[in-house]
């Protein structure tokens, strides 16, 4: 099994949109080349097989699933957690956090972000819960993290769900 790259390679900076992260060439030419010799484009591939089992493995999960994209999993964990009514979010982000929130019958309720971190303003979250609420779902933005320990403690205060969506930080720590 050859690891990946790209995945396991660490980046702790914040990731600049306007400039993206591109692998050495030759790396990327060999999965290129591999795949077209294989001729296997889509789902469910050797790839894709030996990517999921690193991830359990350096994860430590024994439960880990590819999905199409962000919004679907989103939609599951809405669906999973059995979330109801009120989610508290941030309108800074990618269109998928706000309609899978929609589109799983819940009600987005924005939290204005924090002027340099451009993140949910973790200290305005406790103002916007009501009764109704029933989970926080905050984003790291640019790879820039959420301050997640004060999120989680107010989640756990008011005993709510918590999520981070961590699309643009997939070595986002602390996630409950």
């Amino acid at each position: 099994m050859q690891r990946y790259y790209l995945l396991f390679k660490e980046n702790t900076q914040m990731i600049l949109v306007n400039r993206p992260f591109l692998p050495p060439q030759e790396i990327y030419q060999a999965y290129l080349d591999g795949i077209w010799k294989r001729q296997w484009l889509t789902n469910m591939g050797p790839l894709a097989s030996d990517l999921e089992l690193q991830l359990k493995e350096h994860l430590n999960v024994n439960h880990l699933l590819f999905v199409t994209n962000g919004t679907v999993a989103l939609q599951m964990a809405i669906k999973a957690l059995d979330l109801k009514g009120e989610i508290i979010t941030t309108p800074f982000s990618f269109i998928a956090t706000t309609s899978s929130i929609v589109w799983e019958n819940c009600t987005p309720v924005f939290v204005d972000i924090d002027e340099h971190s451009l993140n949910i303003d973790a200290t305005k979250i406790e103002a916007a819960i009501t009764e109704n609420t029933s989970a926080i779902l905050a984003t790291h933005v640019y790879g820039n993290p959420c301050d997640v320990e004060l999120i989680e403690k107010i989640a756990k205060k008011h005993k709510l769900k918590g999520h981070l969506r961590c699309s643009s930080r997939f070595w986002g720590r602390n996630q409950w």
